[in-house]
C-alpha cells in the first residue's frame, strides 16, 4: 500500500512530523482536520493538503482517505479511533492509544468486531535498534536477562496552560514518556508479577515524575523513570548473566547498541537510520492494511492493552486519575 492516501486528525507538532514523514516516503496526504479555528487551513497550506476540514471526524468521513493518523491530544484518541472504526477507516493512533485500559479494550474490541486495522504508533517497536537487541538476546550475547533499566525524562514547562500538565487532556509524564520504558520492559520481560511505584504529583493532578520497580517471570526485575522535572540519561541497559546491552540515548530510537562487560565494549552495532524514524511505523501500517490485517504482529493489540493495564495500576498506586476512569 505504498503511496497510500492518508488523512491526519490534529494539527500539532506530532502531526507536522508525520506529515513530513509521509511526504518523504511518497505517501499522499489528502485531508487534515481540526476543530480549532483556522488550524486545518494553516496546516493544509503548509503541507499542500487539498482538504482542510473543520472536525476530526470529517477526516474519516471523506472517501478520499484510505488510512487515518490520529495526532490529537490523549483525551481525544478514544473518540477519534472509534469514529474511524465506525466508518471503516484503518487507523494509526499516536501513543498512548487511550487514557486507560477500559477505553483501549473498547477500541480494540470494536476494531476486531468490524475487521478494521488499528495500531498504536509506538514508533520504538518498529525501529532498527530493537530488532538488533532482539537478535543479540536470542543469540545469547549477554546470557540470560536479569534486569532492565531505562529512563525517559526531560525538563519541560509544566504550567497549567501546557497540554502535558493538563489532567483534562490526559497529561503527565507516565502516559507521554513513561510508556516508552514500560513498553521496552514489557517487550523484553513480559508483564510484571509485582511492582512498586511512586510519583511526584503536580498541582494539576498529573504526575511530573514517576518511578517504577517491578518483578517479572524467571526472577527478572526492572526499574524505570519518567519525568518532566529532571534530566536523565535516557538510555536503556539490559543486564545479563554474561554481559550487558547498552541501548544508547535516546533509547527509544537509539542510533547505537553496544555489548559490554566490566566497562569494556565487546561489540558495537550501528542502528542509526537516517531521516525520519516515523517511516518505520508508516511502512508497517501500510503493509498490514495491504495484507488485510487488523493488527500488527510487531505491536499486537495484546501488547498495547497490557501496557495500558500496567499504567492504570501505576496511576492507581500513585493517586493519579482522569475523569475518564470513572465514566
Amino acid at each position: 500500500m505504498t503511496g497510500s492516501r492518508w488523512g491526519i486528525m490534529g494539527t500539532g507538532g506530532i502531526a507536522g512530523a508525520m506529515a513530513g514523514t509521509l511526504r518523504a516516503v511518497g505517501s499522499d496526504i489528502v485531508a487534515v482536520g481540526s476543530a480549532r479555528p483556522r488550524a486545518p487551513e494553516r496546516f493544509a497550506e503548509q503541507w499542500k493538503i487539498p482538504l482542510a476540514l473543520g472536525s476530526h471526524r470529517a477526516v474519516a468521513e471523506t472517501d478520499k482517505v484510505e488510512i487515518v493518523y490520529v495526532a490529537t491530544t490523549n483525551d481525544l484518541h478514544h473518540r477519534n479511533v472509534l469514529d474511524c472504526i465506525e466508518l471503516g477507516k484503518p487507523v494509526l493512533c499516536e501513543k498512548p492509544i487511550a487514557l486507560n485500559a477500559r477505553q483501549a479494550a473498547e477500541m480494540l474490541g470494536a476494531a476486531r468486531a468490524a475487521g478494521v486495522f488499528v495500531m498504536e504508533a509506538m514508533w520504538m517497536r518498529f525501529m532498527p535498534f530493537l530488532a538488533k537487541v532482539d537478535e543479540l538476546i536470542v543469540d545469547g550475547a549477554i546470557g540470560d536477562i536479569r534486569h532492565v533499566h531505562a529512563t525517559h525524562s526531560y525538563p519541560a514547562p509544566t504550567d497549567i496552560s501546557r497540554r502535558w500538565a493538563s489532567r483534562d487532556l490526559g497529561g503527565g509524564s507516565l502516559l507521554d514518556l513513561g510508556i516508552y520504558p514500560l513498553s521496552l520492559v514489557h517487550h523484553l520481560l513480559g508483564p510484571p508479577t509485582d511492582f512498586e511505584a511512586n510519583a511526584h504529583v503536580g498541582p494539576t493532578g498529573v504526575d511530573l515524575e514517576t518511578r517504577v520497580m517491578s518483578r517479572h517471570s524467571r526472577d527478572t526485575t526492572a526499574s524505570v523513570m519518567s519525568a518532566f522535572s529532571a534530566e536523565t540519561p535516557n538510555e536503556a541497559v539490559v543486564s545479563g548473566s554474561d554481559a550487558l546491552l547498552r541501548i544508547h540515548a535516546p533509547f527509544f530510537h537509539s542510533p547505537l547498541v553496544t555489548v559490554e562487560r566490566r566497562g569494556e565494549v565487546l561489540a558495537s552495532f550501528d542502528t542509526d537510520y537516517g531521516g525520519n524514524g516515523f517511516r518505520f511505523e508508516v511502512g508497517e501500517a501500510e503493509r498490514c492494511v495491504t495484507e488485510g490485517l487488523i493488527e500488527s504482529p510487531l505491536r499486537p493489540h495484546t501488547d498495547t492493552l497490557a501496557v495500558m493495564e500496567w499504567m492504570d495500576a501505576i496511576r492507581s498506586r500513585c493517586g493519579v486519575d482522569f475523569a475518564a476512569d470513572t465514566t
